[in-house]
């Protein structure tokens, strides 16, 4: 098989899936899911996972799929991948460094008006459910806590 028959090969392909994925049934799939997107969306069809929406003002909001037992680290590391993936599209393959240790250091999940502060909790365990909305706000501290300043 030459290099411009396989090049062929591809392009068909990447027309074809694009012509599946535009149908009415299958529009809230993304064009280049990975396998774990994928395995998310059919638990959401099966009630094994819901969509969980996270709000952080004054950004856009966006929606996550979080399985029944996934955990609090599982959802930040979703939001992570999220983001990531929303400034990939936004800058156009230029991309900028986010501090994710720094991001979780200063900022927390909020779910109605409780700090998911244990990583470990598990999300059927938290109330959360289909539609549940999470917020992401800044830690506060309580007054004369402050942490010291780490050195690296």
């Amino acid at each position: 098989m030459s290099a411009l028959d396989e090049s062929d090969l591809v392009n068909e392909l990447n027309a074809k899936i694009k012509e599946i994925l535009n149908d009415d049934i299958l529009n809230d799939v993304p064009t280049f899911s990975t396998l774990e997107e994928l395995d998310a969306l059919i638990a959401v069809e099966k009630g094994q996972a819901y969509r969980v929406t996270i709000e952080r003002p004054p950004l856009q909001s966006f929606e996550i799929i979080v399985k029944q037992s996934s955990t609090v680290r599982d959802i930040k590391r979703l939001i992570k991948l999220q983001v990531e993936r929303m400034e990939k599209d936004e800058q156009k393959g230029r991309r900028r460094k986010i501090s994710w240790r720094y991001i979780w250091h200063a900022y927390g999940l909020v779910f109605e008006n409780v700090r998911l502060l244990d990583d470990d909790a598990v999300v059927s365990q938290l109330g959360i459910k289909q539609n549940s909305v999470l917020r992401f706000t800044r830690r506060d501290h309580e007054k004369g806590h402050h942490r010291k300043a780490r050195r690296h």
